[in-house]
């Protein structure tokens, strides 16, 4: 029984895994969409403005994603300097997945010639699983 029990709550927090995840995912296209519009109105150059945009943006999401996750996926109650490595462990798992997406995405473009959104959409999924897991193991290890 206890570990039918130990299942559930496993499950449930893929389940707001995904959710979160999903809003993430909306949420920061959105403040990107909102930056780029209000820097190309500041900007006379258009690759500094999208270039802004996509940097600012990026903070603002990664926070946000901290925040929605730490609360709802993972439910953590750490503090004080425990909840700063977490933060940190966080944004180390967040800088791998974008490195690796500006890896792999060529080499499924260039190599294996798939079309560019094809390459795009494999690369969320494989970065999505593996954030899944990297957070559950890496960045909210100690709040299980």
């Amino acid at each position: 029984m206890d570990k039918l029990l130990n299942r559930i709550p496993d499950h449930a927090r893929k389940v707001r895994f995904l959710i979160v995840g999903g809003w993430n995912t909306f949420f920061g296209y959105g403040v990107f969409v909102a930056f780029d519009t209000g820097f190309a109105a500041l900007f006379a150059s258009r690759r500094l403005a999208y270039m802004s945009a996509i940097f600012v943006s990026s903070i603002v999401a990664v926070l946000s994603a901290y925040i929605m996750h730490r609360r709802i996926t993972f439910r953590s109650v750490s503090k004080g300097r425990l909840k700063f490595m977490e933060f940190f462990r966080f944004c180390a798992t967040y800088a791998f997945t974008i490195a690796l997406s500006i890896i792999l995405l060529p080499v499924f473009v260039e190599i294996f010639r798939f079309s560019p959104k094809s390459a795009g959409l494999l690369v969320t999924l494989l970065c999505a699983i593996l954030s899944y897991f990297s957070h559950a193991k890496f960045s909210f290890k100690d709040n299980k």
